[in-house]
């Protein structure tokens, strides 16, 4: 019985770590992406090139953490932001190094108003996956509602330095200078 229950410890440990050296954001098929991503135009192709990027980084190899990823994004869709906090929230105890479980939880907190909650999932998305143009952009329209100029601005030009064409960051950088705010108020 002691050898079973050791053997059965030894196995838990083995899937556990398995399944965090899977994690989406450790994907090789990410690299050359974000290598293409710097190079292309805006357009078609930019936007092929991102949905690749999200698709990885959503995958995972835990069929748990697949179905609460669904229920969340359901949740999400119909406005029930708590329940899909509570589905991202059981993603992070499932898998702590699953960047986008993280980075969904942000966006639920985020639609709450709970920015500095969200801020807070956001700084472990990006210790997960620095170049989460999604997490970062998300931290510019924080520090926008916050009216803090300067990392708001930070933020977005960090987004462009990883994905050069995409909209939104480029449009709220472009009105954070056009306005000329520097300063936090």
């Amino acid at each position: 019985m002691k050898n079973i229950l050791i053997h059965f410890l030894l196995l838990a440990s083995i899937v556990t770590v398995t399944d965090r050296a899977q994690a989406d954001q450790k994907d090789p098929r990410l690299p050359a992406l974000f290598t293409n991503l710097l190079s292309v135009n805006p357009g078609a192709r930019s936007i092929i090139l991102e949905r690749k990027i999200w698709d990885i980084w959503l995958e995972s190899e835990n069929q748990t953490i697949v179905h609460l990823m669904e229920i969340g994004e359901r949740a999400t869709q119909a406005g029930n932001f708590s329940d899909a906090l509570d589905a991202y929230t059981q993603v992070i105890m499932q898998n702590p190094n699953y960047a986008e479980g993280w980075n969904k939880r942000a966006l639920a907190h985020y639609l709450m108003g709970q920015y500095e909650a969200s801020l807070s999932d956001i700084r472990k998305t990006l210790i997960l996956e620095p170049r989460h143009f999604g997490a970062l952009s998300g931290q510019g329209l924080i520090y926008l509602v916050q009216n803090k100029w300067s990392l708001a601005k930070r933020a977005f030009k960090k987004v462009l330095e990883i994905h050069p064409t995409m909209r939104g960051p480029r449009a709220n950088l472009l009105l954070i200078e056009r306005q000329g705010i520097e300063e936090e108020i």
